[in-house]
């Protein structure tokens, strides 16, 4: 099994963002000196209480500063991009990494975020449909023209009467920059990513509809850490369920999900560190809108969070494997309140006695 990192931005907008964003830049160096396999962010946009955070920005800081771990995004909310700056954004970050970008998109949960934008809230499943259908596209034609609802690629591709065209070869093949002053009714984005088709798409499934559509896409799902163990165990077998129709396997697949985690020396001193950072965390989503269970500390520990001993940690997450099939745990260990070199020391307490257990 891998192992990753993850970081949310829950409760961190009235922090110091300068210190925040260099503690988390010091834990994710540490993790890749340490083995974890990778590292995703997540992106809110103008959510209440949380920093909006840029994901391609943060991960050109860490890039510089890391060699073996690979970075990107948990649900980067495409809806709100124009997917053409998208393909841009991963590609760029791809070649620079070189070849170490996961793409984690998400449909967006908060109204707020598509006021924000002027976007109409009730057109999200659309438009992020729309984009996935153009960044896939995008990345693997070396020019296209794109007639969607919501995106006209380039502008010519009005013309079309089908939503996709890729340009049709003709000799001589012009480069992109020896078409100047020709009419443009084909793009190309360049550079290409380095990973070939592009980088490994996993499709946020905090809303279940979106498991259909990763299926149909061939993208892999990411549980998120808010989903209880039995919920990310149901999205998991609705997925198998679902590629088994199509006539696909599981095993196809990275099978990802994001949960709590904390490491201590014994339960006890996992649970007095991070438990009321953690319950803290769950009220922040019940405000929200997006949590309706119970926040006491006592459920938490037993349908969401993942708090111990390495061998506690490491039997909660070989159970996860076994019922939902999953192969990378990423590990949400630093949310506010946890103090930095907790964090550190829980992160090589994971890596020393966890990991190398996991992988075998």
């Amino acid at each position: 099994m891998r192992t990753g990192l993850y970081f949310g931005w829950e409760g961190t907008a009235g922090n110091d963002a300068q210190a925040l964003l260099g503690q988390v830049l010091d834990q994710v160096e540490l993790g890749d000196h340490l083995g974890f396999d990778t590292c995703l962010f997540a992106e809110p946009q103008f959510e209440h209480g949380r920093m909006s955070v840029s994901v391609p920005e943060i991960i050109g800081a860490v890039a510089g500063t890391t060699h073996g771990i690979r970075l990107g995004s948990a649900n980067r909310v495409i809806a709100l991009q124009h997917p053409a700056r998208v393909v841009e954004n991963y590609a760029v970050l791809d070649q620079l990494t070189n070849g170490r970008i996961v793409c984690g998109v998400g449909v967006g949960q908060h109204e707020s975020s598509f006021a924000a934008y002027d976007t109409p809230f009730d057109e999200r499943f659309a438009r992020f449909e729309e984009a996935l259908d153009f960044m896939r596209q995008a990345w693997s034609y070396d020019a296209i023209a794109f007639n969607g609802e919501f995106t006209k690629f380039p502008r010519s591709a009005a013309r079309l009467e089908q939503a996709f065209e890729s340009e049709p070869y003709t000799k001589p093949y012009l480069l992109p920059w020896q078409r100047v002053g020709k009419p443009v009714n084909h793009l190309a984005i360049t550079p290409r990513p380095l990973q070939l088709p592009y980088p490994p798409i996993w499709v946020d499934v905090t809303d279940p509809v979106t498991t259909t559509t990763a299926v149909q896409r061939g993208c892999a799902i990411l549980p998120p850490a808010i989903l209880s163990h039995d919920a990310v165990i149901d999205r998991y077998q609705r997925f198998g369920a679902a590629l088994a129709d199509a006539g696909r396997s599981a095993e196809e697949f990275e099978r990802p999900l994001v949960r709590n985690v904390f490491v201590a020396a014994s339960r006890e001193a996992a649970i007095s560190l991070a438990g009321e950072a953690f319950q803290a965390l769950f009220r922040d989503h019940t405000a929200q809108g997006e949590f309706a269970d119970p926040c006491s500390l006592e459920y938490l520990t037993e349908h969401h969070l993942i708090l111990g001993d390495p061998d506690d940690v490491f039997d909660q997450l070989k159970t996860l494997q076994q019922k939902a099939g999953v192969n990378h745990v990423l590990c949400r260990m630093a949310p506010p309140g946890i103090a930095h070199l907790d964090v550190l020391a829980s992160m090589r307490l994971f890596a020393g006695e966890v990991i190398t257990r996991l992988r075998s």
